[in-house]
């Protein structure tokens, strides 16, 4: 994979000469002749999808040679044979399912020719083309023509059991299978149980009801239980209503109610379980593990008994998160002493991690072991991360980027480049069809050899796909390739929006990065859109007025909202940027409320217990991004150098008196 130094210059080139033109793919060499697809093809392309219900119109057929050898051609035959998904076709659709079977292109036809056969009751067919699917309709239909078939029974019924085996509702294509399977007597009651359990926890609740009717008399109210407390998990103090009938199902029950009290309403759980306690016999494992579940909630709660419970859930087998808020309660105390008892308790693959060094580090500090302190920071101080850039302030030096520009074969670039899946990637992208080009890169890389998926990242990257080849880089493991992996995407959007809001662009940069790997297109499950991630009711408020979703996933407009938001949140949180880095993720109001009153502390502490993972996780991040895009804009380099120094809380922060 990596290569002398004389092939150095090469590889440049190729990859200038790429990013000098991304509407081709990379070639090997200049004696290469690029056939880029030309506008004409991409207009002809679009066109015919909308002509595909008219195979036999003059002007399907003209573009239809337009596209001729076209990277995309195969989605317009597919598109038509999903027009016309008939006996007649059958041919047609056999072949095509041959040569592109696996790829983005299957599934749509798979599924459309598969529910023809299922409307038409063709089982021999159905089965001959079906493939294992998560579509559970259809794999349901499967089962159903296997078993008329008398085909493979035992298999039937396995599957079976699997998909019966769940928390939500199936769909109706599933009830003869499942009739099937519990007609032979393999449907017991340890599975009306185990489907019950999941119905309650997390699952479809409404189907505990019609679960219970499949219970024996004698365990029916298991069911109630379950929903009760479901709707109310305080229901787990009223122990009178747990008759003991079955102890070991009832405590299954209790121990998932104490799980979520715990959160709600402490002082009640940890009553409620000394009395569970005195009257099941809860095994030793168990009672360790709901150990660790209310020493992290009495934590992050600050509850007075919180140092007991850390106590006694610590064991060395303890889930790794346990020895994390264990440290953090000590630190957050003051007992730097004990920090270096707990951190010496930590299993050796657990304690390697640079966090817990980087606390052994400040714990020697603390208690004046200043040479040990400073031998711990150097060793740190040498990672491009979070806690090695703490460990560079703490020093004040400059903080080590180890950047390492990736070195490949040029050949093993052209070879990934001219897959027909890059190809046809590229070419999504080129039409900004951005789900579909990603489909295609995924079907790509699993077709790829540890070296091409590593050298795709590369081809990405010369794309200007930038979170594709940030992606690649991290799943290969190749992480020193600073350019590639934390790219000046979007500059002059960023570098303007930034000086006109009067925040870092370095800021600005890293909070793009984390929130979307530069995806101008990403849109979250919770509703945030495009390349920073912005709500349309944030950019709504900053705005006045509605933002439409066309806006939020422009680029330029996006990175307009992101930073005028972040803008909005210095002013909220006194221009400290480790406060509104937090805000941005978990909203000014509560991060507010995660602010030390009574005294002040040291930031590195602060972030460090920050209640929320997801919001601790994000401010480091976008911390340490910080640092490296600072290094990149020619910035100062004593962002941590700050950092350390910085202590937070003693004084509430007022918002503004113009401000909402």
């Amino acid at each position: 994979m990596f290569l002398n130094k004389a092939k150095i210059l090469s590889v440049k080139l190729l990859i200038l000469c790429s990013l000098l033109n991304h509407s081709t793919v990379v070639w090997a060499t200049v004696g290469d002749k690029p056939s880029s697809p030309s506008a004409q093809q991409r207009e002809a392309f679009e066109r015919l999808e909308l002509l595909v219900s008219k195979p036999n119109s003059t002007e399907y057929k003209k573009l239809r040679e337009q596209i001729r050898g076209y990277p995309l051609e195969p989605y317009i035959e597919q598109l038509t044979l999903r027009a016309f998904p008939y006996n007649g076709n059958q041919q047609k659709i056999t072949e095509f399912l041959r040569l592109y079977e696996g790829t983005p292109l299957d599934w749509p036809l798979r599924r459309t020719w598969l529910e023809q056969l299922a409307k038409n009751n063709d089982a021999e067919r159905f089965i001959q083309f079906f493939k294992p699917t998560a579509n559970v309709e259809l794999t349901c239909q499967f089962l159903s023509f296997k078993l008329l078939r008398k085909d493979d029974i035992q298999s039937v019924y396995n599957q079976a059991e699997k998909l019966w085996v769940v928390g939500e509702s199936q769909p109706n294509e599933c009830d003869p299978v499942f009739k099937a399977w519990t007609q032979a007597g393999l449907r017991t009651e340890k599975h009306v149980l185990a489907r019950l359990a999941l119905a309650a926890d997390g699952g479809n609740h409404t189907l505990i009801p019609y679960l219970k009717t499949l219970l024996s008399e004698d365990k029916q109210y298991l069911a109630d239980l379950w929903l009760s407390v479901r709707r109310n998990p305080g229901y787990v103090s009223r122990l009178s209503k747990f008759p003991g009938t079955h102890k070991e199902l009832e405590l299954a029950i209790l121990q998932y109610g104490l799980t979520r009290l715990i959160w709600r309403d402490d002082d009640l759980a940890l009553k409620s379980w000394q009395k569970v306690l005195a009257k099941y016999n809860v095994q030793p494992t168990s009672q360790l593990k709901m150990a660790e579940t209310f020493a992290i909630a009495l934590t992050i709660n600050e509850h007075p008994k919180a140092s007991e419970w850390l106590e006694k859930a610590s064991h060395e087998n303890a889930e790794e998160q346990l020895f994390r808020w264990h440290l953090a309660y000590v630190i957050k105390s003051g007992n730097w002493q004990h920090a270096l008892e707990v951190i010496d308790l930590l299993p050796s693959q657990i304690a390697q991690d640079l966090s817990f060094q980087y606390w052994q580090a400040r714990a020697f500090e603390q208690i004046n072991e200043s040479n040990k302190a400073n031998l711990h920071y150097q060793q740190i101080a040498k990672n491009r991360h979070y806690y090695g850039f703490l460990a560079s302030g703490k020093l004040a030096l400059t903080p080590n980027m180890v950047d390492k520009p990736l070195e490949f074969d040029p050949m093993t670039l052209s070879q990934v480049a001219n897959m027909p899946a890059a190809k046809r990637a590229h070419e999504f992208l080129q039409l900004q069809r951005y789900t579909e080009a990603r489909r295609e890169w995924w079907y790509l890389q699993s077709q790829l050899s540890p070296q091409q998926e590593l050298v795709s990242a590369v081809l990405a990257d010369s794309w200007q796909w930038h979170d594709r080849a940030i992606t690649g880089f991290s799943n290969t493991g190749y992480l020193d390739d600073i350019k590639r992996r934390f790219p000046m995407a979007y500059k002059d959007q960023l570098l303007n929006h930034a000086q006109v809001n009067q925040i870092d662009p370095a800021w600005a940069f890293a909070i793009a990065r984390r929130e979307s790997s530069f995806m101008s297109d990403a849109n979250s499950s919770a509703g945030a859109k495009g390349l920073m991630q912005l709500l349309p009711g944030t950019a709504r408020y900053l705005a006045k007025k509605k933002v439409s979703n066309q806006v939020l996933f422009d680029p330029d407009s996006n990175a307009g909202y992101g930073t005028q938001y972040l803008r909005y949140l210095m002013d909220k949180m006194d221009d400290n940027p480790v406060l509104a880095t937090a805000s941005y993720n978990a909203g000014w109001r509560r991060v507010q409320s995660w602010v030390p009153r009574k005294q002040s502390m040291p930031v590195d502490i602060w972030i460090e217990t920050i209640p929320y993972k997801e919001t601790r996780n994000y401010v480091k991040a976008v911390l340490a991004y910080r640092q490296i895009y600072a290094q990149q804009l020619g910035q100062s380099t004593g962002l941590f150098e700050d950092l350390v120094n910085m202590k937070l809380g003693g004084v509430v922060i007022e918002p503004p008196a113009t401000r909402n």
